[in-house]
């Protein structure tokens, strides 16, 4: 099985794992009364939290997007991920490159099988490892026909500005913003709605975390007033709307209470 291919096939679940954990420490730290007590992680809900009087709270995770389901703006961000991904663990695991912030700015536009990923990951990696700058510089690698990355990619920063310890790839994007967000909330409560009865077979009560992966395109929703205050049919004991990308949490209103923010 091919680089690519493997790390498409196996991280999905470790990766997912890694982002709740982030979504809830987020939550945690913005959460003026979150609840206190040991931490598990579990499925159905993600996580379960025992206080100390034995309570049971349930912590249900939900992501919105701009657009429902699988969309082709998502499969396309997976393809950039495995690429980065990939590519990165071809410089550490392989090619030996010492550590630096690398920046991937990619043309990409549509999804891509892993095969073809790979040539590209194997491509990039070449280019970086080739081009590293000494420590305490950085350079720009843009696009030029023939030479070494390949066209998916736009443009390459390795920076070395500041010693490092261990690699660090991402993929900056920037993309219109969804402010109208009551059908994503509205779709995303509904859907967790439908489950809050085999959830409560683990937990006392339950509080619903919907989120905004808004680092990436597809994820970049920031809820307008209209939006928030909107009452929402949420069953669940508390539901609220976080802004991972801004750090923004708002407790949402519906039929159990009031709206409280976060900033």
């Amino acid at each position: 099985m091919s680089l690519v291919s493997r790390l498409a096939a196996m991280p999905d679940i470790d990766s997912r794992t890694q982002d709740e954990w982030q979504y809830l420490r987020s939550f945690q730290h913005l959460c003026p009364d979150f609840p206190r007590g040991e931490i598990q992680k579990h499925e159905g809900p993600d996580f379960l939290i025992t206080t100390a009087p034995g309570h049971i709270i349930g912590i249900e995770i939900g992501r919105v997007y701009k657009d429902y389901g699988k969309t082709a703006e998502q499969s396309v961000e997976a393809t950039k991920e495995a690429i980065t991904v990939a590519a990165r663990a071809h410089c550490e695991d392989v090619l030996k490159s010492p550590p630096a912030f690398v920046s991937l700015y990619f043309t990409l536009s549509r999804h891509m099988k892993p095969k073809a990923c790979q040539g590209i990951a194997l491509r990039v990696a070449q280019a970086v490892h080739e081009n590293m700058p000494p420590e305490g510089e950085s350079v720009k690698l843009e696009y030029r026909s023939g030479g070494v990355h390949p066209i998916e990619v736009d443009l390459i920063i390795i920076g070395r500005d500041y010693p490092r310890a261990t690699h660090k790839w991402i993929w900056p994007e920037y993309s219109s913003i969804q402010k109208n967000a009551i059908s994503q909330l509205e779709h995303r409560i509904n859907e967790k709605n439908t489950k809050l009865h085999s959830y409560l077979r683990h937990c006392d009560d339950c509080w619903l975390l919907i989120i905004a992966p808004s680092f990436k395109s597809s994820g970049n929703i920031h809820p307008d007033e209209g939006s928030i205050s909107h009452i929402c049919a949420s069953s669940f004991a508390r539901t609220y709307f976080l802004d991972f990308g801004l750090g923004n949490l708002c407790l949402l209103r519906d039929q159990h209470g009031g709206l409280e923010a976060t900033q």
